[in-house]
C-alpha cells in the first residue's frame, strides 16, 4: 500500500469530475460516476503509446505508471469490499470519523449493506490479435474484461452482448447502455457503468416525508418547483467554509465506509452553484472533509430517483482527450497486435512487459485500433432507505436542540465518496431535483 501514490489517484478523480462538470454545465441536474469514467481511461492508458500516452497521462500526473496501476488496482479491490475489515491495513479514517464515538452498528454487517459493483468493458472487433500482456494486466489488476465482438457482421448481437455484460455487472440496475444501433465501422467500444448501494447510518424518517418547495433561481425565488422532501436528524458532519462560501455536510452510510457529501453555497442558486463549481479543486474539497466535525443537525434533503446517459466523445475532444478518437493521433498499439508478444515466453511480470514496450515502441502493435465511443449511464437513487432507525431519530431531536439546520431546497452539489480510498463514486450537480409526484 502506497498512499501517497493513492490519494493522488483519489485527487485525479475528484479534479477530473470537477472538469468534467464545468463542460457538462448547462443549469440542469448532472449526475455522473468519475471514478467509472476514470477506471475505464486507466485501461486505455495502459493499452496507449506517444500521443495517447501523453494526453491521457494527463488525468492522472503521476509519471511512474506501472506504479498508479499496481496502486489504483488495490484501490479498486478495496473500494469492493463489504466490511472496513476487508480494506488493506493503514488507509486511515477520515478525520471526523476518527474523531467521533462510532457506536458499533451491527446491521451494518449483514450481507447487502453495502455493495459496490464497477462493470468496466473493452469490446473490440474480431480478427485482432489481443495483445498477452495487456489482456492479463486488465484481468489481474483491474479486474476487468477485453472481449471480441464482430461489429461489422453482426452489430446487433454485439449491442445485446455488451448490454447484457452491463447488466449482469449492476444487478440489471443499468440495461440498454447502448440505446442504438451499433456502427459497422466501429472497432472498440468501452462500456462502463457502477452500482451502488448502502444504507444510511441515521434513516429518514419515512412519515416526515412530504412535498416542499425547491428554488433553482435562490430561495424564496421564481419559478418554484414542488419535490418529495425528506427529514431527518441526528449528529452529522459538517463544516462552513468562509473563503470559499460554502457549507457542507456528511450523510454517512451504515458500516464506516461511504459518505454522501453535499455542498451548497450559502445563498445558494443554479448561478451560484457553477460558480463555485468553478473556484472549487480537488485540494479544496478534501480540505473542507478535513475539517468536518460531527454537530447536532436538523437535515432536510430531496428524494431522488436520477439517470444519466452521457456520450463523452464530445465533451472529452473538448477536455484534450480527443486524440484516442481520432485514426491519426491514436496509438492504442499495446492493446492489440499483428502477430502474438513473445514477452512472456521470456517470462516477467506483464505489467513491466508492457510498459518495456511502450518505452522500446515495440510491440508489433496495431496502429488502426481507435475508439469509437465511450458510453456512460447512471442509476442513482436516493431515498429514506426504512425505518428501523426513525423512532430513535425523533427521540434524539427532542432531547437535544439542533444547532445546524440544513436544507436541501436550494441548489447542491453531491458527492458519493468511499472514504477509506478517497474515490469518489458518484458527483453532481442537483440544479432541479425530479418533481413530486
Amino acid at each position: 500500500l502506497d498512499l501517497a501514490t493513492s490519494d493522488r489517484i483519489a485527487n485525479s478523480v475528484l479534479n477530473f469530475a470537477n472538469i468534467l462538470g464545468q463542460h457538462l454545465a448547462n443549469g440542469k441536474t448532472q449526475i455522473y460516476s468519475p471514478l467509472s469514467i476514470v477506471h475505464s481511461l486507466a485501461l486505455l492508458l495502459l493499452g496507449a503509446k506517444g500521443r495517447s500516452y501523453e494526453e491521457l497521462s494527463t488525468v492522472f500526473d503521476i509519471p511512474d505508471t506501472s506504479r498508479l496501476h499496481e496502486q489504483f488496482g488495490l484501490m479498486l479491490q478495496d473500494l469492493q469490499q463489504p466490511t472496513r475489515e476487508a480494506i488493506s491495513a493503514g488507509r486511515p479514517l477520515t478525520n471526523w470519523r476518527a474523531s467521533s464515538a462510532m457506536r458499533s452498528n451491527r446491521r451494518a454487517q449483514r450481507p447487502g449493506a453495502h455493495e459496490v459493483h464497477l462493470a468496466n468493458g473493452l469490446f473490440t472487433q474480431t480478427g485482432y490479435s489481443l495483445n498477452p500482456d495487456y489482456r492479463r494486466v486488465i484481468a489481474e489488476v483491474y479486474a476487468s474484461d477485453l472481449q471480441l465482438q464482430d461489429f461489422e457482421g453482426s452489430p446487433a448481437t454485439a449491442r445485446y452482448n455488451i448490454n447484457a455484460y452491463v447488466a449482469q455487472h449492476t444487478k440489471n440496475h443499468i440495461e440498454n447502455i447502448i440505446a442504438s444501433d451499433i456502427p459497422q465501422t466501429t472497432r472498440m467500444i468501452l462500456a462502463n457503468a457502477l452500482y451502488f448501494k448502502a444504507f444510511w447510518e441515521t434513516d429518514f424518517i419515512e412519515s416526515a416525508t412530504r412535498p416542499d418547495n425547491f428554488y433553482p433561481n435562490g430561495e424564496g425565488t421564481e419559478p418554484v418547483m414542488r419535490v418529495q422532501m425528506m427529514a431527518t436528524g441526528g449528529a452529522y458532519p459538517y463544516h462552513e467554509d468562509h473563503e470559499l462560501g460554502c457549507k457542507i455536510i456528511g450523510l454517512p452510510y451504515r458500516g464506516n465506509l461511504s459518505t454522501m457529501y453535499i455542498i451548497q453555497p450559502f445563498k445558494s442558486s443554479v448561478r451560484e452553484l457553477m460558480a463555485l463549481q468553478k473556484r472549487l479543486t480537488a485540494d479544496k474539497i478534501e480540505g473542507m472533509i478535513s475539517r468536518m466535525y460531527r454537530r447536532a443537525a436538523l437535515v432536510a434533503f430531496p428524494k431522488m430517483h436520477l439517470t444519466e446517459s452521457v456520450n463523452l466523445k464530445t465533451v472529452m475532444q473538448r477536455m484534450g482527450l480527443g486524440g484516442i478518437f481520432s485514426a491519426v493521433q491514436n496509438d492504442l498499439s499495446l492493446i492489440a497486435t499483428n502477430e502474438a508478444t513473445r514477452t512472456n515466453a521470456l517470462g516477467g511480470n506483464s505489467l513491466q512487459n508492457l510498459e518495456a514496450q511502450r518505452r522500446a515502441g515495440t510491440g508489433g502493435g496495431r496502429s488502426d485500433l481507435v475508439v469509437d465511443d465511450i458510453v456512460h449511464k447512471v442509476d442513482f437513487t436516493v431515498n429514506e432507505q426504512g425505518t428501523e432507525a426513525a423512532s430513535s431519530s425523533v427521540t434524539y431531536l427532542k432531547k437535544s436542540g439542533p444547532d445546524v439546520l440544513f436544507r436541501g431546497d436550494t441548489p447542491f452539489m453531491v458527492l458519493v465518496r468511499h472514504d477509506p480510498t478517497k474515490l469518489v463514486l458518484f458527483y453532481g450537480l442537483i440544479n432541479e431535483p425530479p418533481a413530486a409526484a
